[in-house]
Parts: structure tokens; sequence; C-alpha cells
């Protein structure tokens, strides 16, 4: 793939300065924008045209973590913070990685960078997917994309609905998404993953396939939005 854009988003400016100099050492890295100001920084992560942001956990006018929570559309995330203890809220929201300030490490650095473009490059591998094996058991099962109509978080499982059938793999939400067709299926809930083409309906909180209501959080809601076509 092409460079890879980011942007820093950071109220420190020795963080900043320093977070700077690791991606200009990074030849496939550009660096797009660092902000000091959250608020601002939303606006233009929202554009679209970012694939990594390295996000302060602790902001004064709005954290890390609930930036993140406004974002329509959202880039790899990679969390800073000089708390440790901020590295077990990474693992919740599914964050790309960690780095404990002061981020003077190179290698990892570059470790988590590297995490980032693996990840989008499977996002950017599966658009031409028609199919995808999944393992269930000592199984692997050849499924066609088009016959799924969700994914549901399901403890350390996921549970994948088809026209068929139920399938339960063990596997975290967000791994299914990075196999999946960007362009076909959606995160609309922290528990649910959606393919756009079987939507039934949709009103200001909730969408429905076939039976099923599915729950909208305000989180994903404006990229959900923007990625439907309407009359």
């Amino acid at each position: 793939m092409d460079n890879i854009s980011c942007v820093v988003v950071d109220d420190d400016p020795i963080s900043i300065e320093i977070l700077k100099q690791l991606i200009e050492r990074t030849n496939f890295l550009e660096l797009h924008e660092a902000f000091d100001d959250p608020i601002k920084a939303i606006e233009f992560i929202n554009q679209g045209n970012i694939d990594i942001a390295f996000l302060d956990v602790e902001m004064p006018l709005l954290s890390g973590l609930k930036l993140m929570e406004t974002l329509s559309r959202k880039p790899e995330i990679i969390l800073v913070s000089g708390k440790k203890q901020y590295a077990l809220d990474a693992f919740d929201f599914e964050v790309c990685d960690f780095l404990l300030k002061p981020v003077n490490d190179y290698s990892r650095f570059l470790k988590a960078v590297l995490r980032a473009k693996s990840n989008l490059s499977k996002k950017e591998d599966s658009g031409s997917l028609n199919n995808i094996f999944i393992k269930v058991d000592s199984l692997f099962i050849n499924l066609d994309l088009s016959k799924i109509k969700w994914c549901e978080a399901y403890g350390d499982y996921v549970k994948i609905h088809t026209d068929d059938k139920v399938y339960t793999v063990y596997s975290t939400l967000k791994s299914v998404v990075d196999k999946l067709p960007g362009d076909r299926f959606i995160r609309v809930h922290r528990s649910y993953v959606i393919n756009m083409a079987r939507i039934d309906n949709i009103d200001h909180s909730n969408l429905q396939i076939a039976d099923k209501i599915i729950p909208i959080s305000d989180s994903y809601k404006n990229d959900l939005m923007q990625r439907i076509k309407t009359l």
C-alpha cells in the first residue's frame, strides 16, 4: 500500500514533538496534522483520509477514549499515555496498540505502527472477497459473504448469523470486522457488525434485518447514515 497517513492528538507539546520525530523517521508514515485540541481533531479525522491516529488518553477537554466514541470514521487507533493502567482500556476498546510515555523506544513504536499497517492491509485485501473461511470446531467452513446477515459478540466468541444457520467462532468482533469487506459490512454497535445489503429498515436508534432488531450506538450512527444510499 502507499504511504500511511496519520495524525497526532495530544495536549502535551513535548509528547507531540517526540511522536513527530518518530513518524518522520518512519519512511512509510506521513503526518497530516498534529492537534493539541481534541475537539478540532474530530472533524479532521471524520473526513476519512486518516489511516492511523495517535491519541493521548488524558486531555482536559476530551479524553482519547471519549474522542474515539465521537468518531464516525475510525482509523487504526494507537493510544498514548504516561499511565500503564490505560493499557487495559486499550484492550477493552479493541484499539490497535498502546504506547507508554515517554515514547522513546523506536522499536516499540515501530512494532505498534507495523501492527496498524498489517490491519490496514487486511482491510484493503478484503475488499474483493466474495467468500471467507471460518473455523468451527475442527472444520474450516466456506461462507458466502452475501449470506451473512449480522455478526454478534458473544463473550470470547462471535455468532455469525447467516441465511442457513448460526455459526459460533472463537474470535473478537474486531478481528471479524478486520477480515470482512469494509464496503459491505459495518459496525453499528459495540456488539454488532451488519451486512448493509441486508438492512430492511432504520429508525433513530435501531435497524432491522429480517425479524432481528439491532441497536445502533450514537458513536457509529453517523458513519452508517453517511454510507447508506437514500432517495
